[in-house]
């Protein structure tokens, strides 16, 4: 198991993506602490997944667990938690979803609470996928908190350049949104590229970091 901190840059939203990639400073941390599962064999065989639908500060978040660890994380606007759930018993045809709020709330609000956001208890994740897409999901773990990077330079971390591509299409697969922070990836250029979500909630995303990173 490897923790990864979020850190923070002093740099405001827009002077963040000017600057390109984001700066060392760590004003703020958000520790997580994740294993890798791969899923590729099995296709989430035997996996037993509690899932529930919770507040967000982004709106509705339909959060997924496994043994006491978060898997899936992603918004759905009010009567679009089925069709997120639908893309996640696609991800993992055969594993078993059961609904539980109870199991899921305390998952729910770690995530967003920042008095929790403590390096001595750390966020626990399960990233599933295949060795390329974790690979590319630990890489975005080590993104700093209030900063950006781009699928090119993600491509360097991983020892392969011209992989921008398939970084892009790993980012785009990304199954804990917000925590693993896809969010945090655009263009060469500096400009907001697709989300999963829509560029809106990805900018206000960026701004609420921005916003925490400033005021700490």
């Amino acid at each position: 198991m490897r923790a990864s901190p979020f850190g923070a840059a002093d740099l405001p939203y827009d002077a963040s993506f000017g600057a390109g990639l984001s700066g060392p400073s760590r004003l703020h941390d958000m520790f997580v602490a994740h294993e890798a599962m791969l899923v590729v064999a099995y296709r989430g065989a035997g996996l037993a997944m509690s899932y529930g639908v919770h507040v967000s500060p982004f709106g509705r978040a339909l959060v997924v667990v496994h043994q006491g660890r978060l898997a899936g994380l992603d918004f759905a606007e009010s009567g679009g938690e089925d069709a997120a759930l639908a893309e996640f018993r696609q991800r993992w045809p055969r594993a078993r979803l059961m609904a539980d709020q109870g199991v899921t709330q305390a998952l729910a609000e770690r995530v967003f609470d920042q008095s929790q956001w403590r390096a001595e208890t750390p966020l626990r994740i399960v990233l599933i996928g295949s060795d390329f897409q974790i690979r590319t999901w630990e890489a975005l773990l080590e993104t700093p908190f209030g900063g950006v990077t781009t699928y090119s330079d993600v491509a360097t971390r991983l020892g392969n350049p011209g992989a921008a591509r398939a970084v892009g299409a790993a980012v785009g697969r990304n199954p804990i949104s917000f925590v693993v922070p896809c969010h945090r990836v655009i263009g060469k250029g500096g400009n907001l590229t697709g989300y999963h979500w829509g560029l809106t909630l990805k900018r206000a995303i960026l701004q609420w970091e921005a916003g925490i990173a400033i005021e700490s």
